[in-house]
């Protein structure tokens, strides 16, 4: 059966951008007759592709897998309980952070005057629970509210103990009945800043829809993120099915890749990138564990316009990702283009060839 986690959108629409401003051109003439060849990396859309491919694999298999990152606390994370909640489960609870450590996590939760849940949620570094890595603290209405609500904050560190990265996040859940069908709803978005308080440079909308402990699963999903200055966003569609006799859950993964002033849009169960038409698309598969308390999975993702091909893969200890440019498979010419790694906490880095790298903090690349 599919578990839901929350991180999504939908909606590959809008023309082209244009080439120009985004350097697409793979190479370029001058006045002899020498043809000099343009890395893709140096092209603006290039390096948008690179980027967005990553973000989309991170955010598919946050939202596809219930446990996203295994054991850790990606903003999708707090959908765990909210759901646990909803359902009348006990979120696991291995004591307040003063408490007991276990494997590397401090967990309490406390029931409210007015029944709400209040459930902090520490992360470290270290299995013995010394350096904190992320804080996650998430207040969900009592059960029995129509919707169920919940708001909350993840925050995260590096080991210095400074702060990189802090979301906003809003929750809800729906439970309808038509035609002796449940269909259950459950949208998130999360708002995220280099500093607690900060400007919001990072946004993520996701919705995904499906009966409660479904065989099959849809979610939508959307970012947008602005790192050095330069903005670039995804809007993705995911279809999963729950594996039988064992077999992984499957799911088909479509994106539509932004670059300029963008915005994120929400219409019913969708969301969408706005303010500028997509310049790429990418489509690919994933296959995952649908049971079980860790995650294992592999991803491949391709792109329409730069012929970038990426394998990810996730384990219970995080997401690997490695992506390439094989402009002409027949003949297996790849160029190295990026890769990234991020840990049970969502945080991680991405390496670009060219030399250069973008953080990645609760999920987001370059917050």
């Amino acid at each position: 059966m599919l578990t839901r986690k929350l991180h999504g959108a939908a909606l590959a629409a809008g023309t082209a951008l244009a080439l120009a401003p985004l350097g697409l051109a793979g190479c370029s003439t001058g006045s002899s007759s020498t043809v000099i060849h343009t890395p893709a990396l140096k092209t603006s859309g290039g390096r948008a592709t690179a980027r967005s491919s990553v973000q989309t694999t991170i955010l598919a298999v946050t939202t596809s897998n219930g446990l996203a990152l295994p054991g850790g606390l990606t903003p999708a994370s707090a959908i765990r309980t909210v759901r646990s909640v909803m359902h009348h489960r006990a979120a696991l609870a291995t004591g307040a952070s003063t408490g007991a450590c276990n494997n590397g996590q401090k967990q309490s939760q406390v029931t409210n005057a007015d029944q709400s849940v209040t459930t902090t949620t520490d992360l470290y570094y270290e299995p013995a629970c010394v350096t904190l890595e992320n804080e996650e603290i998430v207040k969900t209405a009592a059960p029995g509210n129509t919707p169920m609500t919940a708001s909350g904050t993840l925050v995260t560190y590096d080991k210095s103990g400074a702060v990189t990265s802090s979301h906003v996040l809003a929750l809800s859940s729906t439970t309808s009945n038509a035609n002796n069908t449940t269909t259950e709803t459950i949208t998130l978005t999360d708002n995220a800043s280099a500093t607690v308080g900060g400007t919001v440079i990072d946004q993520v909308g996701a919705t995904c829809v499906g009966a409660p402990n479904a065989v099959t699963m849809t979610c939508s999903v959307a970012h947008i993120g602005t790192t050095s200055g330069t903005t670039t966003g995804e809007a993705i569609a995911l279809d999963a099915t729950a594996g039988t006799n064992g077999a992984n859950a499957t799911e088909s993964v479509n994106a539509s890749f932004y670059f300029g002033s963008l915005g994120l849009s929400q219409s019913g169960t969708t969301w969408g990138v706005t303010n500028a038409g997509a310049f790429n698309s990418a489509s690919g598969s994933y296959g995952y564990a649908s049971t079980g308390t860790t995650g294992n999975g592999t991803l491949t993702l391709k792109d329409n316009l730069y012929a970038y091909s990426e394998t990810a893969t996730l384990a219970p200890t995080g997401l690997s990702v490695n992506l390439i440019q094989n402009p002409n498979s027949a003949f297996n010419t790849t160029s190295n283009i990026a890769t990234a790694t991020v840990d049970a906490g969502g945080n991680g880095t991405m390496n670009y060839a060219d030399g250069t790298a973008e953080p990645i903090w609760g999920g987001l690349i370059g917050v």
